[in-house]
């Protein structure tokens, strides 16, 4: 298979250092358990960032930078929570007089208490603000409004830096708004230049390069340099989806096409029935193998895959019934394979027409248990390759159903659209809802599911030369931008 990109050419966070100083950069700040820390764990593409549901799991600041090579693009602040955001704006305002002295006095505020173990979260919340950082201030929208976040945005206003607010309903499987966001959105604009909604667990691509937009704007001396930061990330998602679209390409190709010699040991029942278990046993290596590569090239490290993907278990292929959530009926696949017959000799434009309508189930399609069973009776050919007496052997492979093939598909694009989607604040496990269990390829239009079976006979009948490869990318690489226009036409705006 063809591996990712090494890390040289892989966006990556580090600790931000001195010489990084006039680099943009903001404090991710807010009260505790606001979700802040998946905040900065998302926009800078790191899932090793502590994400946690309790109160105070940030205990002092932590600075990241998001690069592209050796190029920096930006960094972000991920802070403790406010403590006592009441008694550190009135020790200020009895120093303050008036508006000027509101910056001043909050440096003294830090310098003098920077020790004190009761203001060290709001020490270390303040040091980066006071330091030359934009402000990025969090809310759960699920919680009221009330003085302590009063106190909280009227010092942040006090510190004169540039700053936008998020709305965040962290609570929220369905990312709907959360109870109090009526009462949180009036309140902020008073304080902030721009006010957002943002899930990090749930916001798509485009929503992340949306807020960095939105970052731009707030302070014109970083404009530039986040806006390159915008384009260089648009190209790195580019060059990871057409590396995803070969190693799925190289997949679809190693195990529609896996042999396996079986030399003569006994009855043919059963040393066909052993070698199933160990057919059984390479799918599950390529699979395995597809997991982590797509993970990897994605950045994530820390993918939970979970028990819907520890499949492919079962002795016997032909012993399940699960298979028929992944594939199509069998007089569906007789009609289309007329239709997939009839493009022989044609090269497929996979990317003209249609192409925004070519998954419309697929984001909810079957994961389910692949525990076997995919096809009537003969998933795979089984034939005597040698008869040499002595040196007899049977063949077990390649794949020689339709049926099986396709439902070997589905699968390996579930498992690129998991990793394409994911944030990298998520530590939940990669589970599948069981409403998602239907026959996505019956979604397609019945175009698209012709020209995915033309490639899938193909494959059953021998390996692709290059030119082929590249245009059954080309088809995959559609599929995978439907898939991802789904997932964003599911997500509430940012507004």
């Amino acid at each position: 298979m063809t591996q990712p990109a090494s890390p040289t050419d892989s966006l990556r966070s580090q600790p931000r250092s001195d010489a990084q100083a006039t680099l943009p950069m903001f404090a991710v700040v807010g009260h505790p358990n606001q979700g802040k820390s998946s905040v900065v764990s998302t926009l800078v593409q790191d899932d090793h960032i502590a994400v946690s549901p309790v109160s105070g799991t940030t205990r002092q600041a932590h600075q990241y930078r998001l690069m592209l090579g050796e190029d920096t693009l930006y960094e972000l602040v991920d802070t403790p929570g406010f403590q006592r955001p009441r008694q550190v704006l009135d020790w200020c305002a009895a120093r303050s007089e008036q508006a000027a002295d509101r910056p001043r006095a909050l440096a003294t505020f830090v310098t003098t208490h920077k020790q004190d173990p009761r203001f060290a979260d709001d020490c270390a919340l303040l040091e980066p603000i006071l330091a030359g950082a934009g402000i990025v201030y969090v809310v759960d929208t699920d919680q009221p409004f009330d003085a302590a976040f009063e106190a909280e945005l009227t010092l942040l206003s006090w510190s004169g830096q540039p700053r936008l607010a998020l709305l965040n309903p962290m609570s929220r499987a369905d990312n709907e708004p959360g109870r109090h966001e009526a009462s949180w959105r009036p309140a902020l604009q008073q304080y902030f230049s721009l006010v957002r909604v943002f899930n990090p667990l749930l916001a798509p691509f485009e929503q992340h390069l949306t807020l960095l937009r939105g970052m731009a704007e707030i302070h014109p001396p970083w404009r530039e340099s986040l806006l390159r930061g915008i384009d260089a990330l648009q190209q790195q998602r580019r060059a990871r989806h057409q590396q995803a679209a070969d190693l799925l390409v190289d997949y679809l190709q190693a195990v529609l096409r896996f042999e396996l010699q079986l030399p003569v040991s006994g009855p043919r029942e059963a040393l066909h029935n052993a070698g199933l278990n160990q057919y059984n046993r390479e799918l599950q290596r390529h699979e395995r193998q597809l997991q982590d590569t797509l993970a990897r090239l994605y950045g994530h490290r820390q993918l939970d895959w979970a028990n819907e993907w520890q499949s492919l278990r079962s002795n016997d292929l032909t012993d399940a019934h699960e298979w028929r959530a992944w594939g199509l009926p069998r007089k569906k696949l007789a009609s289309l394979s007329a239709g997939a017959g009839a493009l022989g000799g044609l090269a497929v434009d996979a990317a003209t027409g249609g192409t925004s309508l070519f998954l419309g189930t697929l984001v909810g399609g079957a994961l389910g248990g692949l525990a076997g069973g995919f096809a009537g009776r003969h998933p795979l050919t089984f034939e005597l390759v040698s008869r040499v007496p002595g040196y007899e052997m049977w063949q077990l492979g390649p794949v020689s159903s339709l049926e099986f093939a396709t439902a070997l598909t589905g699968r390996a694009l579930r498992i690129w659209y998991q990793v394409r989607v994911r944030n990298h604040a998520r530590r939940d496990a990669l589970l599948l809802a069981s409403q998602e269990l239907a026959h996505w390829l019956d979604g397609l239009p019945r175009k698209q599911q012709v020209q995915l079976l033309f490639w899938l006979r193909k494959l059953l009948k021998r390996r692709l030369d290059e030119t082929e490869k590249g245009q059954l990318q080309t088809l995959l690489l559609a599929l995978g931008e439907q898939m991802e226009l789904d997932n964003e036409s599911s997500q509430p705006p940012t507004s």
